[in-house]
């Protein structure tokens, strides 16, 4: 008997509504993700099969029926449960947009509480709100569209988002310290850091600064600026940018380089995932 083949494949999409919301839907059989972060909040469901991953210690089931929430540089890894594999579909919420809908719920700075929601309802309504905003996005009109992203957005949040209270970090790694090297990150994608160097900035050895940065955010600065360059990337290319000068402009060797890190991340090319998102 021949075997069947296993199914390892993203596609994404780019809301007319809302230029910066990244949709996408994954099917998956033994592709795993390795621990990374996102920019945005990240919403997610699986129609079938599921997933396991691991955040903030603990392991945690996604499977038909519940809703996985994670807040924006909370890293996590992914999985399939079982042989048979997964299909999710998910939501990338940008945190501008996020803080808008808090300040319109004067709720200030929103986030989610648990990484697992059990809401039937609302995972109807996700399901709905994504098959709206991808494959029947040409016959909704904006108004309508949006008007379902608000009152989605709204409720979960209502029901399942809470003021964000910043965690202390442990040891010598201040929170101010952290905050300072992830700023230092984000504005300098194009630059190669040191770990001594960084550890300096921060009055710590390179040792400790490795240990402290791992235990306060689940990577390595390696792996997290890598992932930032790589989430950035994503939105250069929605843009209209260049593969050349995204990967120029974010510190990347060269596109090779670039073109292979994208695909092991996202399991498509940078040139076959800026088709997909622009017009």
């Amino acid at each position: 008997m021949m075997a069947t083949s296993a199914v390892e494949k993203i596609d994404y999409w780019q809301a007319s509504i809302l230029k910066e919301m990244e949709l996408s839907r994954a099917q998956f059989t033994h592709f795993a993700f390795e621990k990374h972060v996102h920019l945005d909040y990240h919403i997610g469901v699986v129609c079938h099969g599921g997933q396991r991953y691991h955040h903030r210690g603990s392991e945690y089931r996604l499977t038909p029926g519940n809703i996985s929430t994670l807040n924006p540089d909370e890293s996590h890894n992914g999985q399939s449960i079982a042989d048979g594999g997964y299909e999710a579909l998910v939501m990338s919420l940008p945190t501008s947009y996020v803080q808008q809908v808090g300040g319109a719920l004067n709720q200030g700075e929103l986030y989610f509480s648990t990484p697992i929601l059990d809401d039937p309802k609302l995972r109807a309504y996700f399901i709905r709100l994504h098959r709206q905003l991808t494959l029947h996005q040409a016959n909704i009109t904006p108004l309508e569209a949006e008007t379902l992203l608000l009152g989605f957005i709204s409720e979960l949040f209502y029901r399942h988002g809470k003021l964000r209270n910043l965690p202390s970090c442990q040891a010598r790694l201040s929170g101010a310290q952290l905050d300072n090297i992830k700023q230092q990150f984000h504005q300098g994608l194009d630059q190669e850091f040191e770990l001594e160097q960084l550890a300096l900035s921060v009055d710590l050895s390179k040792f400790q600064f490795l240990r402290q940065f791992k235990a306060a955010t689940g990577m390595t600065p390696h792996a997290y600026l890598k992932r930032l360059r790589l989430e950035y990337a994503k939105k250069a290319l929605m843009r209209g940018d260049s593969a050349i000068s995204t990967a120029y402009d974010l510190g990347f060797f060269d596109q090779s380089h670039f073109n292979k890190a994208f695909k092991r991340a996202f399991l498509i090319t940078p040139a076959h995932f800026q088709k997909r998102v622009t017009p």
